[in-house]
């Protein structure tokens, strides 16, 4: 890859993973588009996030949980979350730090508690049963 495609994602990264919610919250809103060439490359980028800094990226999704009113968006991050969390090479749970694991748990049971949404509510659990507290 060349210097400034290189440099390109790592601005962009910097800008999804940064203090201002909004870009993250429109590439999670875009992870849903109907356009697969649009879509592809919206999760290349995602992806590199996961690489780059599992932590960050594991507490804008859970940011979104707690903070989204679109019920789209909460809903793509629990899925988002859950996938994170499953068996497989992408698994992120045992790259994050000790404090975003329990972060993650906290928010997690947080969101089951308050959300009114009962689609959202099914994903949550879904979440949490696929093992978040489980070691």
């Amino acid at each position: 890859m060349d210097p400034e495609s290189t440099q390109l994602q790592q601005a962009l990264i910097a800008s999804f993973l940064g203090p201002d919610p909004e870009p993250f919250e429109t590439l999670i809103s875009h992870l849903m588009s109907s356009s697969n060439e649009r879509r592809s490359h919206l999760e290349l980028l995602f992806n590199l996030c996961k690489q780059s800094d599992p932590n960050s990226l594991s507490l804008k999704l859970a940011q979104i949980l707690q903070f989204s009113p679109p019920l789209e968006a909460r809903a793509t991050a629990a899925i988002l979350l859950r996938k994170q969390r499953t068996r497989d090479d992408s698994c992120l749970w045992p790259r994050l730090n000790a404090s975003t694991q329990s972060s993650l748990k906290s928010i997690l049971l947080r969101c089951i508690q308050r959300e009114d949404a009962k689609t959202i509510s099914k994903k949550l659990c879904d979440t949490v049963a696929i093992g978040y507290f489980l070691q």
